[in-house]
């Protein structure tokens, strides 16, 4: 099992302390992911001495690792996180001394007052105790997969289904994503297209569509040894708009899923340069009204889009604040399967709380993470 988890976007050091008089040390570091111990991919072998009056040596490891961990999201939700071994040889004055580790690398971090070394350990992997989901719409929920041992879901109080984890030593096991509702698909129109059927968006489609909610549920116990996570499913109704989900890489390293349901407003910015061109003909000493005497080159387009969430309890201030943290974050309409890769362009909000603000929503602009003209070369 591994020792302990990194979360390799904070600093995470490691300590090599011998019992003698240390000369030098040297770490061996295995980076991979499947099986735990499959150590055969050797990425850094780096020796260090102490400082003058010290008996130790310290190793950053999570700037060596990052290199290694890049989280992809395709509409398919996987467990994306490394193995990093250690093998450590101590050099001393007398007998050798040596080490191991083996760590489990998330692409999470930790804040400045949870300290040094955040290792974040638990079994559900996000703050936020209430989860928002829209009517028939499903929402994944990540946990540790050798944290967690159960999920149990309810609806009014009543069982209505349940799941068990089973522990693993395999990288893509690591975090399971389980469904809120009981299908992988996000909606009734990813249900049916996943079965292999066709969806006419008539009127009599439409009015059914808010007609059923497939697995609902409003309450998901998760237990983890003698711990006991209780997770409020809290249910929106169907609005006239179109909504969006957001999908970004959380503090925990895990993909986590927010909805804006409200008014969005899509633009677009464009830039280009000019260049004034020379009509006369010269022959007939005469030029064309209908050519271009400023000439445009180089133009390029980039859209944005504004999203508005619905009416979110306060602690959704945890999670917007993991948003506009992430460095991966992918955006999913309601009426299209596509997956956009997008940034956060809103740079600042402020907390909002119902005691200051009555009601707590979120407007956040994103860019599209690419050109609008296709550029790829």
């Amino acid at each position: 099992m591994a020792d302990r988890k990194i979360n390799i976007r904070s600093p995470f050091y490691y300590k090599a302390e011998p019992t003698g008089t240390l000369v030098s040390c040297q770490l061996e570091l295995y980076v991979h992911t499947g099986d735990l111990y499959d150590n055969s991919d050797l990425k850094y072998t780096i020796t260090k001495k102490p400082l003058s009056g010290k008996n130790y040596v310290v190793f950053e490891i999570s700037e060596l690792v990052r290199d290694f961990l890049d989280v992809e999201f395709d509409g398919i939700y996987n467990s994306q996180i490394l193995w990093v071994v250690g093998s450590v040889e101590i050099t001393t004055t007398s007998t050798p001394e040596f080490d191991s580790f083996y760590y489990g690398a998330y692409d999470g971090y930790g804040y400045h007052e949870e300290g040094i070394n955040p290792e974040l350990r638990q079994g559900y992997l996000q703050s936020n105790n209430i989860i928002y989901r829209l009517d028939d719409h499903n929402v994944r929920i990540p946990i540790d997969n050798n944290q967690a041992d159960s999920a149990v879901f309810l609806l009014n109080g009543q069982i209505v289904r349940s799941e068990t984890f089973t522990y693993s030593e395999i990288s893509s096991e690591q975090i399971k994503y389980f469904n809120v509702g009981n299908s992988d698909a996000d909606n009734f129109t990813q249900r049916v297209l996943s079965d292999g059927g066709e969806v006419e968006m008539t009127r009599c489609l439409i009015d059914f569509l808010g007609a059923e909610d497939v697995g609902k549920v409003d309450e998901v116990r998760v237990t983890s040894g003698n711990d006991l996570q209780i997770i409020k499913i809290v249910t929106e109704p169907c609005s006239k708009y179109t909504p969006y989900k957001v999908v970004f890489v959380n503090k925990f390293g895990a993909l986590q899923d927010i909805y804006f349901s409200r008014k969005s407003i899509k633009s677009i910015n464009t830039k280009g340069e000019t260049y004034k061109s020379n009509l006369v003909n010269f022959d007939t000493l005469s030029y064309d009204t209908s050519r271009h005497q400023v000439s445009q080159y180089n133009k390029l387009g980039k859209e944005s889009i504004s999203l508005n969430t619905g009416f979110l309890s306060e602690e959704y201030n945890e999670v917007i604040k993991q948003l506009m943290l992430s460095e991966q974050v992918w955006l999913i309409a309601s009426n299209d399967d596509e997956v956009y890769p997008v940034i956060p362009k809103t740079q600042s909000v402020t907390y909002k709380t119902s005691v200051n603000d009555k009601l707590v929503q979120y407007t956040i602009d994103f860019d599209f993470a690419n050109d609008k003209i296709n550029t790829i070369r």
